[in-house]
């Protein structure tokens, strides 16, 4: 009897000692997963048996906005703006206040007055002005700024891009397109011709903001943590955190953003660690395949890591592309020329940053199972760009675009520039892009499983 309670004694003072190291760690997810809205059943905190566990219903996906039949609709829809002559003078002469003034919005006829107009970008705000002195700034419409809860359709932010750079139109089009593929929450994408006070500006591409709207439309949910990456959002556990702007939440220290680098930087290579408690790691994967695949340099695997957004719910963060009007190019900054189509997708990584630079990719890829999904996803993304290159899908787009950018008073180049960006003889095209890199990756996806090796460990992925 006497050594039956030392022994308990014993195995007391181990179990205190190792709650008290736990305890900050159990406190932070506490703290993360009721900020994110989703805190399980809490009501007895002491209990951890099977039967008390909280029994979650199936995720439901919320419902389709009304929004979502007008993006999804493949047509060119009419914006005309009426405004004050001061007010738009004011955003091409002072682009880079980003100050938001007012406007009578008309879309297809359905008017929205008193809404909030304001540029928006960075690069693209940079290089605005056409090659024939025309300022052509990328717009920001806020639909509920002035007018409370006004929504267009539900939705309530829409972006205007002016295509800096993008001969085809098409790019943020095709690569959004390329999430949906992999069930991927990603913007809805559109085309508009905008008028200014009943003149004819510009054709431009319309993307949904990542805002409330697309929050609720597949979160059902827009009140926790979102945080925008901009240059050097690498999640080091160093990274200066003010470069994740803090859009939605409470916690302005940015706790679990903080929580996440930490988690990230623990994990030891080629083992999953506490990483599946706090982030959805399928919606990386996706991300670095889609990114791969369309050889998109500029994003966090890129030289200046940024152009993703960072969505905390039900207790993890969810990763959400933005900006894809640099994807396909078989020539552009930080690369060879002779990449582009024929860059590698061992890694996502590219543009000379470093793998160990990027732990999302290093810790994660390192990880077999990561690394063979990664993989899976990256096949599924080439039959999909093998069939566009087959089939008669990017002259559909071209046929929608045509009569449009042919009209375009304020576009960057000349009409033949956008046309050969679908011809397959064009080789720095979009087209002939699709169709060499499909040819790649379907040798190179093939060689990489015949290799049967880890990039990051050097380890064999499948035991033989």
């Amino acid at each position: 009897m006497k050594f039956r309670i030392i022994a308990i004694l014993i195995l007391a003072v181990f179990m205190f000692a190792g709650c008290a190291q736990q305890r900050d760690i159990s406190e932070l997810t506490i703290f993360i997963a009721e900020e994110s809205g989703y805190a399980g059943n809490n009501s007895d905190t002491e209990s951890s048996s099977e039967e008390s566990a909280p029994v979650l219903e199936p995720e439901k996906k919320p419902e389709e906005p009304e929004y979502a039949e007008f993006f999804k609709e493949m047509k060119v829809h009419t914006l005309e703006l009426e405004m004050e002559q001061k007010d738009w003078n004011f955003l091409l002469y002072n682009p880079f206040a980003k100050q938001y003034r007012t406007a009578n919005v008309i879309i297809d006829g359905e008017r929205y007055d008193n809404t909030a107009i304001r540029t928006r970008g960075n690069s693209t705000l940079k290089s605005a002005i056409t090659e024939s002195g025309i300022y052509r700034p990328p717009l920001k419409l806020k639909f509920d700024k002035y007018v409370e809860d006004r929504t267009f359709k539900g939705l309530d932010e829409l972006a205007l891009l002016n295509v800096a750079g993008d001969n085809s139109y098409a790019r943020e089009y095709i690569g959004y397109e390329a999430f949906r593929v992999l069930d991927l929450c990603a913007p809805y994408v559109t085309f508009f011709n905008i008028y200014i006070n009943g003149k004819l500006h510009g054709f431009y591409v319309g993307v949904e903001i990542i805002d409330n709207s697309f929050l609720d439309r597949v979160f059902d949910s827009h009140k926790h943590s979102l945080y925008k990456a901009d240059n050097n959002s690498t999640l080091l556990t160093n990274m200066d955190f003010s470069v994740m702007e803090q859009k939605k939440g409470s916690d302005t220290s940015k706790t679990d953003l903080k929580y996440l680098t930490q988690v990230l930087d623990e994990m030891t290579l080629g083992e999953k660690g506490n990483i599946e408690d706090i982030l959805d790691v399928d919606s990386v994967l996706k991300n670095f395949a889609v990114n791969a695949v369309l050889h998109n340099w500029d994003d966090y695997a890129g030289y200046y890591a940024h152009n993703y957004y960072l969505y905390l719910h039900d207790g993890k963060f969810y990763f959400i592309p933005w900006d894809m009007n640099q994807i396909c190019f078989q020539w552009q900054r930080h690369f060879t020329d002779s990449d582009g189509s024929k860059q590698d997708i061992i890694t996502p990584v590219t543009g000379g940053a470093s793998v160990s630079q990027r732990p999302l990719v290093n810790k994660l890829l390192s990880v077999n199972e990561y690394y063979l999904k990664y993989l899976d996803y990256c096949e599924q993304l080439n039959a999909w760009l093998k069939e566009l290159d087959e089939s008669n899908r990017l002259n559909d787009i071209k046929d929608m675009l045509d009569e449009n950018v042919k009209n375009d008073p304020t576009r960057y180049y000349g009409y033949y520039d956008f046309v050969r960006e679908f011809s397959k003889s064009y080789s720095y095209g979009l087209a002939y892009f699709i169709h060499d890199r499909s040819a790649y990756l379907t040798k190179r996806i093939e060689q990489i499983r015949t290799e049967n090796k880890n990039p990051i460990t050097g380890l064999e992925l499948i035991a033989s």
